[in-house]
């Protein structure tokens, strides 16, 4: 019989832990700058964005959860789903990348088992697009380059059941009052979630939406 093992709890690294038996003084830094640093490839994007959500909502304390069932836990026990989109890729391009994403239901699985009935495990999808279009000054760590649509995960299932993927065009209309900045970002995703009725959108009262600019039509 198979020996069932913990899941190991993982400690939140500074950078300056060193590698051994290695020459020189390598550190855990250096490892995070060489595999890291493309910022704008969609699979870094990603990450990126989920870490700007985090430190928007107030948990990006320890360590990003690499294999639960949605991406983020708010104090407020809001479970997020974080979703990234850009125009501009690392990559050579023909042109700009449709804006699209991934909507599908899941199994939840708890590191043992899935569970036996597919859904969308978050409460509030946010979908995160970096909208900049210039190649030569595009910096994902600029706030001002992203656009941020939060939807209650209620509201997705109403007006897309079952579709496994979305456009920007869809998801800013199902958004009502986007999109947001990052600064108007908590507040945003708390009334998304507080509202919790399906097919209902934000009811915009002092939040105001930024620029439409770079928004899919």
């Amino acid at each position: 019989m198979a020996t069932r093992l913990p899941a190991i709890k993982v400690t939140r690294k500074s950078g300056k832990e060193c590698f051994q038996g290695m020459e020189g003084e390598r550190t855990l830094k250096d490892f995070w700058a060489w595999a890291f640093s493309d910022l704008v490839s969609n699979t870094e994007r990603g990450k990126l964005a989920e870490y700007i959500v985090a430190t928007a909502m107030g948990c990006d304390e320890g360590t990003s959860p690499t294999w639960g069932s949605f991406d983020l836990l708010s104090p407020e026990g809001i479970k997020i789903e974080v979703k990234a989109s850009a125009y501009i890729q690392s990559w050579e391009q023909k042109g700009f990348s449709q804006i699209g994403f991934s909507i599908a239901e899941s199994l939840y699985w708890d590191g043992v088992d899935y569970a036996k009935e597919k859904k969308r495990q978050a409460d509030v999808y946010v979908f995160c697009v970096l909208k900049h279009k210039e190649q030569d000054t595009i910096n994902p760590l600029d706030l001002e380059q992203w656009d941020f649509y939060p939807i209650s995960t209620a509201i997705l299932n109403k007006a897309v059941k079952g579709q496994k993927t979305i456009c920007l065009a869809r998801v800013a209309e199902l958004c009502g009052s986007g999109p947001f900045t990052y600064q108007m970002l908590k507040n945003a995703v708390i009334e998304v979630w507080q509202s919790g009725v399906a097919g209902d959108t934000i009811k915009q009262k002092s939040l105001q939406p930024n620029s439409g600019d770079g928004i899919e039509k």
